[in-house]
């Protein structure tokens, strides 16, 4: 019989005390694994916010976390709305009603408005215009692309367009009406919107959101700013309604009309508030667009209407600060299980060192040698090791696909049974190996040294 075959005959004739040694080592394995792909789905979550298609994030004064965190993850709550007067600050002249352009227009490629407050079932509502999905890219500069539908009209004020994940999660199709509330799931109904797209997957916080057309979103109770007594309260604009817009589709607005639609007057300029504006800079000249965001974000925040955040910095100190320690802490915790499952092979080989030496014995007896002896018991702590390593695997891998929905929903990333953390993932086994034959080298040179004529 081979060594190996030895080694196996031994684990079956304590197959009692093996079996638990191996699940003791898998449900350490299992928490390595399973800590070590969430954690990299967690960064994979927070760096795909990394870059959307804009480099500046432009709000209220206040947390500039804050104000990625809400803008970009759809978590937190906003911090308070800046005026539509700011907004327009960074138009270009032809997107203005007096005609000229606005402070930071020179500085700006695009600039696409967001207001937030509302929710649909839970998922965060976003009311903006059909520049989000048209002007905006994925991060690395592949357009929005569409599973079904298309994007809203900026003059289909009742238009929306659902989120991957918003639209699994609750069976929405295109051409389905639904309903956001007022601030919270239990707040004020609000008017139908009619879904006209659902986006393809992105595995960015993109698909938890619900986005539908600003002007409809203005339109709903709650939401319009109240005048203040005797004006439009500073509004930089002459008329208090808003202009026609150049890009609209006219036709659509014709047909509406002639089947009896009446669309409903756009809210004035001067009740309009944003929550936040997504800035990507020019790049004049062929320079990176961050030497101009640099300068932009500097005079932003040193006026007095807004600050400007960057998301990728806010990002990076969010997981310096916060991920990567949680990370650390509980990769060493997991750590440590394993360890203590290497100490309990240590323990049962040990445990059983007297029941082997009479059969140590017997094959020194029979002509092995000492090397083959230790051999043995070193191979039946590596069986051990792998056996258990590889159940850990697989068991934490089942772990990461049950709790997979739920890191869907809340990070916006896609997590089964096949994530991975390569480098941890491969560094692993061969830790194990390592600890099997630490764990086992006592025990091994116990035998070793085993007396054959006590024994015999």
């Amino acid at each position: 019989m081979s060594l190996l075959g030895i080694a196996w005959r031994s684990i079956r004739q304590r197959l009692f005390t093996s079996g638990l040694t191996a699940l003791s080592l898998a449900l350490g394995v299992a928490l390595v694994v399973a800590t070590l792909v969430i954690g990299g789905v967690v960064r994979d979550a927070f760096a795909s916010g990394q870059g959307l298609g804009y480099n500046l994030i432009v709000g209220a004064k206040g947390s500039p976390l804050q104000l990625v965190l809400n803008s970009v993850y759809l978590v937190s709550k906003p911090i308070e709305n800046i005026p539509w007067s700011f907004y327009q600050a960074f138009l270009p002249a032809a997107a203005r009603p007096e005609g000229t352009a606005g402070r930071y227009a020179g500085s700006i490629a695009q600039a696409v408005p967001i207001c937030m407050g509302d929710y649909f079932r839970s998922f965060r509502v976003v009311g903006t215009s059909a520049a989000y999905f048209d002007g905006l890219t994925l991060g690395d500069g592949r357009p929005f692309a569409f599973a079904t539908g298309r994007n809203f009209r900026d003059d289909e004020f009742f238009g929306g367009v659902l989120g991957a994940t918003v639209a699994a999660r609750l069976g929405l199709a295109v051409g389905d009406p639904f309903s956001p509330t007022h601030g919270a799931d239990d707040g004020l109904v609000h008017d139908p919107f009619v879904v006209t797209g659902i986006l393809a997957r992105t595995d960015t916080p993109v698909d938890r959101g619900v986005y539908v057309n600003m002007e409809g979103f203005y339109l709903q109770e709650g939401h319009a700013k109240p005048l203040p007594a005797g004006g439009a309260g500073g509004d930089d604009r002459p008329s208090p309604d808003p202009p026609a817009d150049p890009t609209a589709d006219h036709d659509h607005a014709h047909d509406a009309a002639a089947a009896g639609v009446t669309q409903p007057a756009p809210l004035p300029f001067a009740q309009r508030e944003v929550t936040a504006i997504l800035v990507q800079t020019a790049a004049p000249g062929g320079m990176p667009p961050e030497l101009l965001a640099m300068g932009l974000k500097t005079t932003i925040n040193e006026g007095p209407d807004g600050q400007a955040a960057e998301p990728v910095r806010e990002i990076r100190t969010l997981l310096d600060l916060f991920v990567r320690p949680l990370e650390l802490l509980l990769l060493l915790v997991t750590t440590l299980v394993v360890i203590v499952s290497a100490i309990g092979i240590l323990v049962s080989m040990v445990g059983s060192a007297l029941e082997r030496s009479r059969d140590v014995a017997v094959m020194r007896a029979l002509g092995a040698r000492r090397s083959h002896v230790l051999t043995a018991v070193l191979l039946e702590a590596i069986l051990l090791a792998v056996g258990g390593g590889l159940a850990g695997w697989l068991l934490g891998h089942g772990i990461v696909a049950a709790i997979g929905p739920l890191i869907t929903t809340n990070a916006g990333v896609s997590a089964g049974f096949l994530s991975s953390a390569p480098l941890g993932e491969a560094l692993l086994v061969p830790l194990l190996v390592v600890l099997a034959i630490l764990a086992a080298l006592l025990p091994a040179l116990a035998a070793y040294r085993t007396d054959v004529a006590k024994w015999l």
